[in-house]
């Protein structure tokens, strides 16, 4: 949805937010700790490397490697692909859910499915992998 070109963000909810960048409105989502919160934002998850709690945030640059975890405790809703399986990059391959939210995980980058490590109503933790592609 556009709106006008300021940059701007607002909190709608607990751990929501509407974020306007370069006139387009997006939805995103934090959980965790200020110190070190998760931020899901456009299919992907982002870790912000917090500098100074009160005055500065510096976002690491997301890289597409070829594990896929989950960005927060949460429990995997879907199975999109099997091993073997070729994926493009932004491919939903895993769909979970945390804090009443869908988080699709998608593939970083092209690629085939070396293994999958999940199950269908399993409980998972940050930073397992949970799709591994070659």
């Amino acid at each position: 949805m556009a709106t006008d070109d300021a940059s701007h963000a607002s909190e709608i909810g607990a751990g929501e937010w509407h974020v306007s960048l370069g006139g387009v409105r997006r939805r995103l989502y934090v959980a965790g700790p200020r110190d070190a919160p998760w931020i899901w934002y456009d299919g992907a998850a982002y870790r912000p490397e917090v500098i100074d709690p009160l005055t500065a945030v510096r976002v690491r640059r997301r890289e597409a490697t070829g594990d896929l975890a989950a960005p927060m405790p949460a429990t995997v809703r879907a199975i999109q692909v099997t091993a073997g399986d070729a994926v493009m990059r932004g491919q939903t391959l895993v769909v979970l859910e945390a804090m009443k939210m869908e988080l699709p995980l998608k593939a970083p980058a092209n690629g085939t499915v070396v293994s999958v490590a999940c199950r269908v109503g399993e409980l998972v933790q940050p930073g397992v992998p949970l799709v591994v592609i070659e």
